[in-house]
């Protein structure tokens, strides 16, 4: 389909420089020189920092132009793109320009609709004051080395033309001057046809018999042949025709019949006129070749969606059905691959959308101009998942930003970001264009709107009933990360987001002397407070902590950070759930404690409101990508959810894993991403994530993302099993049974130092030992302690400031024989001051800070069950931190000394339950174990493999090779999860044979 541009029929020799020439008489303008602002350098303000001194893109008038002017820090490339569509092949592309800079050598690639990225020829460029044409032709084109292409063919439509310089020097100024692009295409060929059998009314879903002669004046030059329906200007589907001769070897004059054939209407064609246009090869059909045609749409049924408990989890339901949560997402929707993966069984698809505008050019601009939507893109892929199979569901990933021209007229509603000297300036996402601040209201306004249009556009479409939610999506990389997470940006300084600091600042304190107490200062109102500057941001007055009397406008600041990214989610959930009458489902990417750890995104992403996401009854489902950490192939690795997986099923919020994990037939380096080297280890990665989730109740789906591809048979079938094997765990009780429970005060992290290294040694450092103590392990935030009281051990990872609420809560599990144990400051924090005897009340332990500096590692010591074994082995980090902390009580025994001599891990007993204070971090699996031996937890296996659990389920992933023995707390009949196949029955334990680095998953009945 055309986006832009004017033809014109132009009978005569174009006569081109750099190859020789291509006669022409159709040439279709992308460009004509007069809007810069159709281009954009695809980066992010931070890239475009790090990359280049200078980067302009501007308009000159005469003769109209685009400049392109830049100078390179370094790379030795750079490039800028064209985003029009160019709907079908051509002869060549050819971009009509003058170098008025710096020598270079010139290139060009496009992305395909499957988004595969291809590139010709390259030219060089001399300095010179005359324009010239310089031509791509058509046989230059080839697949980028950079990228890869499944079926090897360019797809149509291409989604951008991109211009790159090469042989860039850092330090020189370029300054290229770009007057036209053109699409250039052969005189086509002149179609002459009738066609018979083909009614005014059609029915969707019915076969009709046609006939259909023709006749062309020369062979085509591709050799398409279809049906197509067009309306509107946008074509809605095609009817494929099988011919005879192929229409690039069609003679003059040749004609060509095909008797009575039978041609399905699609079942989900839109109804309403069409024009039914035969299309053979790329010929220019006469009046003969076109038909009137109404057609009468699918009256869709009612299709309700939910996620509700089901054998212990939360599930997806469809129409009172339980579902087994497997699905394909795809960045590049194929057809083929959409039909690869429903061979396999899965039957929910995903893919990007926008009801305005979209991030990182994953789809195409709805909002066009005020008033004006096209949702002609989202229609193709729609049917692209139902061509694949009819009876898919499908919900799309919907992109939330705004368009440029929103952002032109909403100035103060933009997003802004400090570079670091304290004055603002607009932050530039990718696509060179600002980002909308989430507080601004006329944004969620309009906003609303668009997905209001969007849904009803859905509702009101004969595929209707084929959608089951809406996955909604915006910020940094779709992640609910906020603008320029990624890049080290610092963000918002927005009139709309200091407004709504302001407003958030009033309502927590009530009244102006509350704030000044708070935040020690005497002349602040709720009129002149500020955003924190990036400089205070950064800066800390307590080591890797926050000191409250000074800091506390930037520890509100990052707690209001967070709560206003969960605000804006709940916001549209919410609009959506509305709209559609609460019949469909509603998720989000959020809460990455487990990941955004030791690194500035930590406290700048927004992700520290989970407990306020979750508590939404407008979600229904929270997703993220699979761990990126520890992807080792099997189980040299340590599959594991980015969130706090524990408390996401406990409020009755389905899991979506994103299986993102790259294939070697990807391409790329082994080790990137999780990629293997070969297939027969991207059956022991997937196995991996398909345990992991099906044991704990989760969903998930595969990923295209990178150019990620499934494109092998093997593969392809283990999908197939894996599929199945979901089917089969929906109906095992997948109710939670870990004893062991890792809990995370994710507001307490608005008290570290940003980026600090404790916020991963304390949080995803500690992942792969905890996985490896032989019985499963739950995560869960502080706040959700009442729902998880039955659990023996708990370890509070990060509880620098817990609430009065919380501290009850915690008080209230100092008993049954419980092991509580506390890292680092626990309870440090209280009514807004630092407070050891705060510290010691919370965890039963006297607790001092030392005067200095104090080391993260300890050397454990003998006298204890927790050492058993361990005595001489160290635990820690070769780091010193501060504040340091160390154990000062008489009455608690001392597990593990620092090499001052002062007691780094000590353990106390009370009259029913036992408390242990660690000053030190990342304590290994056998320590972890011993302490879970110790509280009585049920142990499934005595060897360092990884372990996941439900009451009807468990799943080993193995680094070595060999036999396990699998201890069950409850007999039960053992079947293959993936196989189905019997192991045992009625036992408590049993064994089970493991290849190297294997990972296998056991039904429990």
């Amino acid at each position: 389909m055309r986006t832009a541009g004017t033809r014109w029929a132009i009978a005569a020799c174009l006569a081109m420089v750099c190859g020789g020439g291509v006669r022409a008489a159709d040439v279709e303008r992308l460009f004509d020189g007069r809007a810069a602002g159709a281009w954009d350098t695809a980066r992010d303000s931070a890239r475009l920092a790090a990359e280049l001194a200078v980067s302009e893109l501007t308009t000159v008038a005469n003769p109209p132009s685009l400049r392109w002017r830049f100078v390179s820090r370094g790379p030795a490339y750079n490039d800028i793109f064209l985003r029009r569509e160019i709907d079908r092949p051509f002869d060549a592309i050819r971009v009509r320009v003058r170098n008025a800079g710096a020598p270079m050598t010139l290139a060009c690639k496009v992305g395909d609709a499957n988004g595969s990225e291809w590139t010709a020829n390259t030219v060089a460029m001399p300095e010179s004051s005359d324009w010239v044409w310089v031509e791509f032709p058509w046989t230059a084109w080839k697949v980028a080395s950079w990228s890869q292409d499944a079926d090897g063919k360019l797809d149509f439509p291409l989604r951008y033309f991109t211009l790159i310089a090469f042989d860039v020097r850092p330090g020189v100024e370029y300054d290229l001057h770009v007057g036209a692009v053109e699409i250039v295409r052969p005189d086509r060929p002149v179609l002459k046809a009738s066609i018979s059998g083909l009614p005014p009314r059609v029915t969707a879903g019915r076969a009709y018999r046609v006939a259909i002669a023709f006749t062309v004046d020369r062979a085509c030059h591709t050799d398409d042949a279809a049906i197509v329906f067009e309306q509107g200007g946008h074509e809605r589907f095609r009817l494929p025709l099988r011919l005879p001769v192929a229409p690039t070897r069609l003679k003059p004059g040749q004609r060509i019949r095909l008797g009575l054939a039978d041609v399905v209407i699609p079942r989900y064609a839109r109804g309403g006129r069409h024009t039914a246009r035969l299309m053979i090869g790329d010929a220019r059909g006469d009046a003969g070749a076109r038909r009137n045609v109404v057609v009468d749409a699918r009256k869709p049924g009612v299709t309700v969606a939910e996620v509700k408990l089901h054998r212990g989890a939360p599930t997806l339901f469809i129409n009172g059905k339980p579902h087994n949560g497997m699905a394909y997402a795809a960045y590049g929707p194929s057809v083929e691959v959409f039909t690869d993966f429903a061979r396999a069984g899965v039957d929910l698809f995903t893919f990007s959308a926008t009801p305005t505008e979209a991030g990182y050019g994953l789809s195409k601009t709805v909002w066009t101009a005020p008033g004006v939507y096209d949702y002609s893109e989202m229609d193709r892929r729609i049917a692209m998942v139902l061509q694949a199979n009819p009876n898919a569901y499908f919900f799309p990933r919907l992109y939330l930003h705004a368009p440029r021209w929103w952002s032109e007229r909403h100035p103060d509603d933009i997003v802004m970001m400090d570079p670091g000297d304290g004055k603002p300036i607009p932050f530039v996402h990718a696509g060179d264009k600002p980002a909308p601040s989430w507080v601004s209201e006329a944004w969620r306004k309009d906003t609303i709107e668009g997905l209001r249009r969007l849904i009803a556009h859905i509702e009101s479409s004969p595929y209707a009933d084929r959608c089951i939610g809406y996955h909604l999506a915006s910020g940094t990389t779709e992640e609910w990360m906020m603008w320029g997470a990624n890049e080290d940006q610092w963000v918002d300084y927005s009139a709309a987001n200091v407004a709504a600091f302001r407003a958030w600042l009033r309502a927590r304190y009530g009244s102006v002397e509350a704030l000044r107490s708070a935040w020690n200062d005497s002349t602040v109102s709720f009129d002149s407070a500020t955003v924190p500057t990036r400089a205070e941001r950064a800066r800390t007055y307590l080591g890797s902590l926050r000191d409250p009397d000074r800091e506390r406008r930037v520890m509100d600041f990052y707690e209001y950070n967070s709560d206003h990214v969960a605000d804006t989610i709940c916001t549209f959930a919410g609009a959506v759930k509305s709209i559609t009458g609460r019949r469909k489902t509603v998720g989000v990417f959020y809460g990455y404690l487990l990941q955004l750890c030791g690194e500035q995104r930590q406290q700048n992403a927004g992700h520290l409101a989970l407990g306020k996401v979750l508590a939404s009854p407008d979600i229904d489902f929270v997703c993220s990508p699979t761990g990126y950490a520890f992807r080792q192939v099997g189980g040299e690795g340590t599959s594991h959810f980015m969130s706090l997986f524990g408390s996401v099923r406990a409020h009755g919020k389905l899991w979506f894993n994103e299986n993102d994990v790259r294939t070697s037939v990807s391409g790329g380096q082994p080790g990137e991403w999780g990629r293997p080297v070969d297939v027969a280890g991207d059956i022991l990665q997937q196995d991996k994530e398909l345990a992991n989730a099906l044991t704990n109740g989760a969903a998930q789906w595969w990923f295209d993302v990178g150019g990620n591809r499934y494109n092998d048979p093997r593969l392809m079938g283990r999908i197939g099993e894996l599929t199945r094997a979901a089917s089969r765990a929906v109906a095992l009780d997948r109710t939670a049974c870990d004893e062991v429970a890792m809990v995370v005060d994710e507001r307490s992290l608005t008290c570290l130092r940003v980026g600090d290294p404790l916020g991963a040694m304390l949080l995803i450092g500690q992942i792969p030992a905890l996985a490896r103590i032989g019985a499963p392990v739950g995560h869960y935030l502080q706040s959700d302690l009442p729902r998880i009281s039955d659990r023996k051990v708990f370890l509070f990872m990060t509880s620098f400031a817990p609430t009065e609420e919380e501290r009850k809560a915690i008080d209230a599990l100092k008993g049954g024989g419980r092991t509580l144990v506390f890292f680092y400051a626990p309870g440090l924090y209280r009514a807004g001051r630092l407070s050891g005897a705060a510290m010691e009340e919370l965890t039963g332990i006297r607790i001092r800070r030392t005067a200095g500096p104090g080391p993260l590692r300890a050397t454990l010591t003998g006298g204890s069950a927790l050492t058993d074994g361990l005595v001489g082995m160290a635990v820690g980090a070769d780091l010193n931190a501060e504040p340091a902390f160390v154990a000062d009580d008489p009455d608690a025994s001392v597990i593990a000394r620092a090499a001052d001599g002062s007691a780094a891990i000590v353990l106390k007993r009370h009259a029913d339950w036992t408390s242990v204070y660690s000053a030190v971090p990342l304590w290994p699996a056998r320590l972890l174990r011993n302490l879970c031996r110790s509280a009585g937890v049920h142990e499934y296996i005595a060897t360092d493999d990884v372990v996941w659990a439900t009451r009807g389920a468990v799943a080993v992933s193995a680094r070595e090779g060999g036999q396990r023995l699998i201890h069950l707390p409850r007999a039960a009949t053992v079947r293959d999860l993936f196989s189905g196949e019997l192991v045992a029955r009625d036992v408590l334990e049993f064994r089970a044979d493991f290849a190297p680095l294997q990972t296998r998953a056991f039904a429990l009945e």
